[in-house]
């Protein structure tokens, strides 16, 4: 939904009003009886507030810690970078508010990249996220092209 918001460039309400017109079952009645309550300590509640009930709600602390502990030991290993960035954005959202900043997350994706793509990741000054990435995929294909066997 968040990249749906972003593509849209909508408002904090905006995405309230989305959200709640998507919310299905005991959630969408989790909502109805939490927005109200929201709305009485936040008069206007940001989509931000909104993520913190929800995932207070249906994340117990335990549970989040556990996903924190798991993103900050995250490495790429032997999953491909396309994988490692699938499992590293599931986990992002577990992720202390420090490390929140496009170029935190930046830098955290590329200490946990395969030591050969790192190496050259180093030399650049990269601060965006969505650029460390491409740099990562291209620098993956261009070893597999390199060395064949990598490509299974």
């Amino acid at each position: 939904m968040e990249m749906i918001f972003k593509v849209l460039e909508c408002t904090d309400t905006q995405k309230l009003i989305y959200t709640g017109f998507q919310l299905q079952d005991e959630v969408a009645a989790w909502w109805k009886s939490t927005k109200p309550n929201l709305e009485v300590t936040h008069p206007n509640p940001t989509w931000e507030q909104f993520k913190e009930v929800f995932f207070r709600n249906y994340f117990p602390e335990s549970f989040r810690d556990e996903k924190e502990v798991e993103f900050m030991a995250l490495t790429q290993g032997s999953k491909s970078v396309l994988d490692y960035q699938q499992q590293f954005e599931d986990l992002f959202h577990f992720t202390p508010e420090h490390m929140r900043s496009d170029a935190c997350k930046s830098k955290k994706f590329e200490k946990g990249v395969k030591p050969e793509i790192s190496v050259m990741l180093a030399i650049l000054d990269i601060q965006s996220y969505a650029q460390m990435v491409q740099k990562t995929k291209t620098m993956e294909d261009r070893l597999k092209e390199k060395n064949p066997i990598l490509q299974g």
